[in-house]
């Protein structure tokens, strides 16, 4: 006997579902760059956040009205709020990286928009220091940018530009399609709106 809706054969056997497609490895390799970008966002912050005193002469610049144990308690709220939103931001790359691992293309292109903003936002720091220089930097917004956060930025720009790339491979996008096709049952193979 068979379920409402199951496919048979031409002698009224069940059909076996095919198997799903799995993730090629391009998409595997996204997948950890995704999270390698965000853990190097983790380690930057941590770099940053090491050296205490020059976080609370930034925070001493920025309100010189505060008391010692006011710029303490602002430091390490600062710390915390910092590190959880890391925290925050590597469950969701987590969560999305699954999903397209799952063949979700909507969170292939949500990766992608927050890798182009990620990038976006490293070209621009590059280009600002280069252009405008650190200590005026400081002087206007009195938060300083360092050789370091200029590499962090660098790198991590590279990683989220590679991560984009391997999710746009062509064995990446015939898994996507392959996928979709499975999901909505349309064994003609013919593309439907890739956004499932």
């Amino acid at each position: 006997m068979t379920d409402l809706g199951q496919r048979v054969d031409a002698f009224g056997r069940p059909v076996p579902e095919p198997e799903p497609p799995s993730a090629p490895q391009a998409l595997q390799t996204a997948k950890w760059l995704w999270l390698g970008s965000v853990l190097l966002g983790v380690v930057q912050a941590f770099v940053q956040l090491l050296d205490r005193p020059k976080l609370i002469a930034e925070l001493r610049h920025i309100q010189p009205g505060m008391t010692t144990q006011d710029l303490e308690a602002a430091a390490n709220s600062g710390i915390m709020f910092t590190f959880l939103l890391k925290a925050l931001i590597l469950l969701v790359y987590l969560m999305l990286s699954r999903r397209m691992l799952e063949g979700r293309n909507w969170a292939r292109v949500v990766l992608t928009v927050f890798g182009g903003f990620g990038i976006f936002n490293a070209v621009i720091t590059v280009l600002t220091v280069s252009l405008v220089g650190g200590e005026l930097i400081r002087q206007i917004t009195g938060v300083g940018i360092t050789g370091a956060d200029v590499a962090f930025s660098l790198v991590v720009m590279l990683v989220q530009l590679a991560a984009i790339v391997f999710m746009y491979r062509p064995e990446a996008n015939r898994f996507f399609h392959a996928v979709r096709n499975r999901r909505t049952g349309n064994a003609t193979g013919r593309p439907g709106n890739g956004w499932s």
